[in-house]
């Protein structure tokens, strides 16, 4: 048994190498590991990598979750367009949340903004 171990830390030491390893699951939780701060100091730049990663696998959560940070702009800019793009991405599989998402970001965005998403509709319809 190793120090990591024995200090208590050994299925955070497991959970990081799964998501390094490309595991999804593993990398939405550390993500969510992060964001809330159990078991590692609460890192939200921490918790928006490891839910990108997630997310970029199709992880309807981290999508979510990320769009959320996006959204809201905690520890990252501000981005409603980007927040768009991941609550689409969660709304094609059926999370009502990231709907809601979608529908909140339309109704306060600027001019400027629901012109971007506008744009990025255009682009992924084919």
């Amino acid at each position: 048994m190793d120090i990591i171990e024995l200090a208590g830390y050994g299925q955070l030491k497991k959970l990081h190498e799964a998501a390094q390893n490309g595991d999804r699951a593993a990398q939405y939780n550390l993500g969510v590991a992060y964001f809330e701060g159990k078991e590692v100091d609460q890192d939200y730049l921490e918790a928006a990598k490891w839910y990108g990663a997630a997310a970029d696998q199709g992880d309807v959560q981290a999508q979510f979750n990320l769009g959320l940070m996006f959204y809201r702009g905690v520890e990252l800019p501000k981005n409603l367009t980007y927040a768009y793009e991941l609550f689409s991405l969660a709304a094609a599989q059926n999370d009502d949340r990231a709907k809601q998402g979608m529908a909140a970001i339309l109704t306060e965005a600027p001019a400027e903004v629901l012109a971007d998403i506008r744009k990025l509709a255009g682009n992924t319809q084919h």
